[in-house]
Formats: structure tokens, sequence, C-alpha cells
């Protein structure tokens, strides 16, 4: 596999930008967002669809120039050199670039010409041994199937060893198995060194990272380690059973029940700390049991989008 140049010890970090805005039509698609982000980390961008991840992907990726903000990538300057971050940083769009009548090898090959690499052909021919794709080198892109797609998409994005991995949804569509095979590759393109941001609405995908921003609405309501994330968040969860769970939801006033989902004959709420007792009490009164659940990284991305549905006070000033 073409993996990155070694950075070195002392060098800043792949990612630092601060203050970034970008705006469509007036509405707010990302809102002063600061970042940092060092090689080997992997940070994922979390959250559902609409709240600025493919904007702050695009953005990062030399694609976008933003409103207001500013910051390096890979030590050059986001706005002046933005023609420079195309170049070197590897960047994979959530439907992808390759030519679908082009054989796997033809697209490799053209992607390491494109970006003047010695000897194109082995290069394409390192890739796919690298990647698993031999035995697909002469197939159409656009007659494999999704796992293997992104993985074609993926030694492509990778094959002028970027030391910057922009990719966004990643493994949207994927299987288990394949899902776990692109992991694998990034799990170990980190352990090399290379610093890696990822868009998903995956939540359980994003427990996976060093580092998870929650954003909604375009703005960063929640930052850290998926533990951090998880103690930024004021809301517990409870598994409720008894008479007709299912329609229980329906008589929950929606300032008390942040979620409700249905897990076989039970329910499972997900309450804001403050509001807890009252809904114990409630419970109680109408015979429900409950029994409180783990927080999971899912609980908190649909707390912060309740929180700035309902207009209440972000969670990251």
């Amino acid at each position: 596999m073409s993996m990155p140049e070694p950075v070195e010890p002392q060098s800043c970090g792949a990612i630092t930008v601060q203050g970034l805005s970008k705006r469509f039509r007036g509405r707010p698609a990302i809102d002063r967002l600061s970042l940092t982000v060092k090689p080997g980390d992997i940070c994922g961008l979390a959250g559902a669809n609409g709240g600025g991840k493919s904007t702050t992907i695009r953005l990062l990726a030399g694609l976008m120039i933003p409103d207001e903000g500013e910051g390096s990538i890979l030590g050059h300057d986001l706005i002046r050199a933005a023609h420079l971050i195309r170049q070197k940083v590897g960047y994979l769009a959530q439907h992808g670039t390759l030519y679908s009548t082009l054989s796997v090898r033809e697209n490799l090959r053209f992607r390491a010409s494109i970006f003047g690499l010695r000897r194109p052909a082995c290069i394409a021919h390192e890739q796919l041994r690298a990647f698993g794709l031999a035995d697909f080198a002469s197939v159409a892109v656009g007659e494999l199937s999704g796992g293997w797609l992104r993985q074609a998409q993926l030694a492509a994005a990778l094959i002028h060893r970027p030391r910057l991995l922009l990719l966004d949804e990643p493994t949207v569509g994927l299987d288990p198995a394949a899902r776990h095979a692109i992991w694998r590759t990034l799990s170990g393109l980190a352990i090399q060194g290379t610093a890696i941001v990822l868009s998903t609405h995956d939540l359980l995908e994003a427990g996976r990272c060093s580092q998870v921003l929650l954003l909604s609405h375009g703005r960063v309501r929640a930052r850290g380690s998926p533990v951090d994330v998880l103690g930024e968040i004021e809301a517990g969860t409870l598994i409720v059973n008894g008479p007709d769970t299912l329609g229980l939801a329906e008589l929950l006033d929606r300032s008390l029940v942040m979620a409700a989902d249905p897990i076989g004959s039970d329910i499972r709420l997900v309450v804001a700390y403050d509001r807890m007792q009252e809904v114990k009490a409630l419970l109680r009164g109408r015979g429900y049991q409950s029994t409180p659940d783990s927080l999971t990284l899912e609980d908190a991305a649909l707390v912060v989008a309740h929180r700035a549905r309902s207009g209440s006070r972000d969670l990251e000033s």
C-alpha cells in the first residue's frame, strides 16, 4: 500500500483552523468551526444530514473557500494556498470520483498520472495488490460491488501518499464485512502517522475515532474523545416496560423526553437529567417500570439535535 511520507515529530498539526464559516444563500452551513488534528489522529464529524459535515470536509480539502476564518492544512494557508492543499491531501467524496467505464487499473494509473507520479503503471499495480483488488484489475469500476468500489476509491485517494486523508461518509451503504475492511485500512494508516478526518452519520462508527465533533445546524455542539463527548451530555436513558409501552411515546411531552425508540416490546427513552425524576414519577404513576441504560453517541447526537431545534443554549460556547 502506498503509505504517507514520514511525519517529523516536531511537525505542526495536520489541520489547524479557527472560526471557519460558510454560508449558502445567507444560511450558515458551518458556523465558526475551529479544529486541530495531529498526525495519527482519526477525527469523526458526526451528526444528522444537513449538520455541516460535508461542507467541513470540502473546506478542509481546499475545494471551497470559507466566508470567514483562517488556518493551515499540512502547513499551507487554507485560503491563499488552496491549490496546494488540493494536491497534498487525499480526498474521498461521498459518491466517488472514478470513471465508471474505465477499469480499476486504468483509473488508478490515470490518478497516478494526474498527480505527476513517476511510473504510474507500477504504482497502480502496487495499489491493486495492497488493497486486494488484483482480481478486479480489468473490471470496469461501474461493475464493482459497493464494498470493492469503495476500496478502489480509497486506493485512488491514497495513490500520492498523502499525510492527510479527508473522507466523506466512507462506509455509507456498505455491509459489515466491507466496513470492517475499510476501517482496518484506516487504522493502519493512522498507525503510520496519517491524519484522517471523516464524516459519518453512523454514531457506532464515530466511536472508533480518537476525536469526535457532534455537528448540528452547522455548529459544533460537543467535542472530544467519545468518552469525553458522553460526559458533556446532561441526559440519561431508561428502558421502560409495562402495559402498551409502544403507545407510551405518544403520551409523553416532547419537553420531557428527547427521544423514544422501541426495543422489542419495551421502549427506550432519552431524558434530560433535570427532567429525569419527573419522568420516572410519571411512569410509576401509570404503572410502568423503568431501568437505567448506558448513554451512547447516538443518544448524544439526538440530544444536541433536540436542543438545537428547541433553541436551548449550545453545549459548546
